[in-house]
């Protein structure tokens, strides 16, 4: 007889419990894994706020509002790093579920949201505010995987997370039809900012060879609003001196359909 399977008829025999908790010990464990997808932005808010110094002592403000267009399209790429425990039986059922907790590095493609800006005062015209940005997120994410009594191989999970995102914006642009060739931001056309992020995560994962997963999901995430300071308009003899100006851009909100490769220690 297997000399481990006697082992455990004696640990049995002394009152011990299961003969196969090493097993389930064995069933949790670290793991890593790589993922890539794409998805679309939601449309958001945007502003433009500053003034227009008309001399020395009168400055005339500006309040540009809008929208971003919807349907940016966006790629997304990131890496894991996680730990999962031991099963939770659900009840008497054969359904299982395993925690885990992990943290993720994602990183957003590059995509240059335009928003379409009405200006106060309205004999001004329209804003176009064009920023080119790139966003890096760190989330640390709780994770539910579901065994179920149909397969071994193949489960679904559910995931939720929350940390920082660092939005950095790349020669910007601020222009407006009733001033051709002018870009408003011209002094300095980058910025950058910090906000906090979430995510809700839902999929399913097939373990292709020993320890090795394939999997597939649908992510939402979202950024809270932020604020960035541009230069002032610099063009002596051409455009009147500005003030340095802000753009406050709402919350982000993206929608993702992800794949990666998974391996447990």
């Amino acid at each position: 007889m297997n000399s481990k399977y006697l082992q455990c008829l004696l640990i049995s025999a002394l009152g011990s419990g299961s003969c196969f908790a090493a097993d389930t010990q064995a069933d949790q464990g670290a793991y890593v894994g790589l993922f890539g997808g794409t998805g679309a932005a939601i449309a958001t808010s945007l502003q433009q706020k500053g003034a227009v110094h008309l001399n020395d002592v009168h400055s005339l403000p500006i309040n540009a509002k809008g929208s971003t267009g919807s349907s940016t399209r966006v790629s997304m790429g990131g890496v894991q790093a996680g730990y999962e425990w031991r099963r939770w039986d659900l009840g008497q059922s054969r359904w299982g579920m395993k925690p885990a907790v992990e943290l993720e590095g994602i990183f957003l493609g590059k995509y240059s949201p335009t928003g379409t800006m009405p200006v106060r005062p309205r004999a001004l015209g329209t804003q176009y505010v064009t920023i080119p940005m790139r966003t890096n997120l760190l989330l640390a994410n709780a994770v539910f995987t579901i065994q179920t009594p149909y397969s071994n191989k193949i489960f679904p999970y559910v995931g939720v997370g929350a940390g920082a995102a660092f939005v950095s914006i790349k020669g910007s642009d601020s222009a407006n039809p009733s001033e051709p060739g002018i870009n408003h931001f011209n002094s300095d056309p980058d910025a950058s900012s910090t906000a906090f992020a979430m995510q809700i995560k839902a999929g399913v994962k097939g373990e292709i060879y020993k320890n090795l997963y394939l999997f597939t999901e649908y992510r939402y995430v979202s950024i809270n609003a932020t604020s960035y300071d541009f230069g002032a308009t610099d063009y002596p003899g051409v455009h009147l001196p500005t003030a340095p100006w802000r753009v406050n851009l709402g919350r982000q909100q993206y929608n993702f359909v992800v794949a990666g490769l998974q391996y447990k220690f």
